[in-house]
């Protein structure tokens, strides 16, 4: 229901015309229904407005397609047609659809794990990446529980939630674990998933498509007494016992005043992509506690947000 709104407003926001002449049109492209895109989206804004450009100088053509690659094709074709001034994505999905409907529309991506690696390179484009070091959610992960097979479910057609399996195997024998591969095509498959018997610990990717169905993941998880990590910001308080993200204010901001750079006549060649500086680590202390496990209390002390 709420896609349909947002679906039904941006072909109103396409269609009719507005009240004011704006001096520019943004298009803006979420890979999925999701908190974290939406939380980059109101920073974003906010930023975008402190530097001089609100909605009385830019009008703003926001599509939140459904996470298939065709939908995310739409979006972006239908917001080069509009002849948008500038292209704004959220996830790996749009940025790369919208590469490749467009080779001279500057683009600003953010919310992006690994952009080189997701085929998030053009030079019409530049962002900022969403990449933390997996590393260390892995060694906090240890520090809780101890796991041989650690799941990951991912789309295969969501390159950032694949480069992050190929991640995660490349690190079984320095960690000492084997990567149970779950792959989902639609979000309904992701609901159905069953643990149990299959993994030690869960990690749920970046994919839109996964994370359009956190909860029921979450929930299948646990009850297979599988905890479940995130690099995604806002699982945690979906029931993930511990996220490290990127902070969604600091990926907002960052492309706010890239896209008013843009907006001023800069070029996306002179706009070197930024890595995030401001990580968070969020830890579901509460659902930890009902699931039996013991956190060490230099994780909590270590986390920037505990959910009790």
């Amino acid at each position: 229901m709420r896609r349909t709104m947002y679906m039904l407003l941006c072909a109103l926001l396409l269609l009719a015309a507005p009240a004011f002449a704006a001096d520019k049109t943004l298009g803006v492209i979420m890979s999925g229904n999701i908190g974290y895109y939406q939380d980059i989206h109101r920073a974003f804004v906010g930023e975008l407005s402190k530097e001089g450009f609100d909605h009385r100088k830019v009008d703003t053509l926001l599509q939140m397609p459904s996470p298939d690659p065709m939908s995310w094709t739409n979006a972006a074709r239908k917001l080069v047609v509009a002849e948008v001034d500038v292209l704004v994505t959220y996830g790996a999905p749009a940025a790369v659809a919208a590469i490749k409907e467009t080779k001279s529309v500057p683009l600003v991506f953010a919310g992006v794990y690994d952009p080189a690696a997701s085929g998030v390179a053009a030079r019409n484009a530049t962002g900022i990446s969403s990449k933390v070091p997996l590393t260390s959610l892995l060694k906090y992960l240890k520090k809780m529980v101890p796991f041989t097979k650690l799941a990951i479910v991912y789309n295969e057609l969501e390159p950032d939630s694949v480069k992050q399996a190929e991640e995660l195997s490349q690190l079984e024998s320095q960690y000492g674990f084997q990567t149970v591969r779950m792959p989902v095509k639609k979000s309904e498959d992701a609901r159905k998933l069953v643990f149990a018997g299959k993994a030690d610990a869960v990690m749920i990717s970046v994919s839109s498509v996964v994370n359009e169905a956190l909860d029921a993941v979450v929930k299948n998880a646990h009850a297979a007494k599988a905890p479940t990590i995130s690099q995604l910001g806002g699982t945690a308080e979906h029931g993930v016992i511990l996220s490290l993200a990127p902070s969604a204010q600091e990926q907002g901001e960052a492309a706010g005043r890239l896209v008013a750079r843009l907006l001023r006549g800069e070029k996306p060649t002179g706009l070197p992509a930024e890595v995030p500086k401001l990580v968070e680590m969020v830890l579901n202390l509460k659902e930890a506690s009902a699931m039996g496990i013991k956190v060490p209390f230099d994780l909590i002390t270590d986390a920037t947000k505990v959910i009790k």
